[in-house]
């Protein structure tokens, strides 16, 4: 059995409810008396029912996770994954519980993600792969409480938005791609709806189109997944005039794509050389290791709760957070300067 408030109290001879009003620092206990307390509490062992604590504050020190469409994307494949650690490194430190919530296609109309964070008391909301047709948008911009959306930005009063500057990331590439000889540069991006993906066609486009450089015949769709990228792939083998280079809009996309250019007999990189997005950990043990534009999604995920937190305290916090990512060069682009 663990220390409880009565047996400091009867060690002390004072009442229990003065032992709890010291504990956690309210009015109507001395400060000499506060000190004494603490002290023989810490000495005795004495730890703090969370539990109690919560239900007696109205505060659950609960943080609720949505990591949408999971049925398009394997989570142990996923971006999502390094910032769901992000934020449990920084909640449990802090001590917040996560509460973490998943959804497919199939459930998505069904579950009312602002009613489920109400129902299990959550302070505020983390959405990771939140699409710009998701029919439940309007509710999430009405919400009351904090909601930080990884990729997505929504202006509302109760909402930030936390990202990389996708931006930048693909003209690291592109500037990369050109220096090493390469014209002909193809692009693998996702559907409309994912915001990050437009973000990064875009700058893929206007950069290549101010160098006369850019060619609608070398842009395809995926969903982000290894099986889109490797039917691009097969779209990619058709062309008489294929690119020297490739960027694709996700790791998982352009492994798919490697696959099947490896299996079809090309050469990475000798071939044709592919770039990926995300820095998952599967690109560092690919063959060969994939060169990939990296968001470091700890920081994103450690941004998103550090939002949520501030906003539920009433401290005036950024609702706008761009990260820095990294050009990361390992094996799977050449040089071809001197094919020319």
């Amino acid at each position: 059995m663990g220390v409880k408030i009565k047996d400091i109290a009867k060690r002390l001879g004072v009442s229990p409810g003065t032992i709890s009003k010291a504990l956690n620092d309210k009015k109507g206990v001395s400060e000499e008396l506060k000190k004494k307390i603490k002290k023989l509490a810490n000495e005795m062992g004495y730890r703090p029912n969370l539990i109690a604590q919560r239900l007696s504050s109205k505060k659950s020190n609960t943080i609720g996770v949505f990591i949408l469409s999971r049925d398009k994307i394997k989570l142990r494949d996923s971006f999502a994954i390094e910032i769901l650690d992000g934020i449990t490194e920084k909640a449990n430190k802090l001590g917040y519980d996560i509460l973490l919530f998943t959804t497919t296609g199939n459930n998505l109309n069904e579950e009312q993600y602002i009613e489920l964070c109400k129902a299990r008391r959550v302070e505020g909301a983390i959405f990771i792969g939140l699409c710009s047709d998701d029919p439940q948008l309007e509710d999430i911009r009405a919400s009351d409480i904090p909601i930080a959306i990884i990729d997505l930005e929504l202006d509302a009063k109760n909402v930030g938005y936390i990202s990389s500057d996708n931006e930048l990331g693909i003209i690291s590439a592109l500037e990369y791609l050109i220096n090493l000889g390469h014209r002909k540069i193809g692009f693998i991006g996702s559907s409309k709806t994912a915001e990050v993906s437009q973000i990064r066609y875009k700058a893929y486009q206007s950069y290549l189109k101010a160098r006369n450089l850019y060619k609608a015949d070398y842009v395809w769709e995926g969903d982000f997944t290894r099986e889109s990228g490797e039917k691009v792939a097969e779209e990619v083998l058709r062309l008489k005039d294929r690119p020297t280079a490739i960027i694709s809009a996700s790791d998982s996309m352009a492994l798919g794509a490697i696959k099947i250019f490896k299996d079809k007999g090309i050469r990475i990189p000798e071939d044709i050389s592919v770039i990926g997005f995300d820095n998952i950990s599967a690109t560092e043990y690919s063959n060969p290791r994939l060169t990939t534009i990296n968001q470091d999604g700890i920081a994103l995920g450690k941004e998103a709760l550090n939002f949520i937190l501030n906003k539920s305290q009433g401290n005036s916090v950024p609702k706008r957070r761009l990260l820095k990512p990294e050009l990361i060069i390992r094996d799977s682009v050449k040089d071809i300067r001197n094919n020319f």
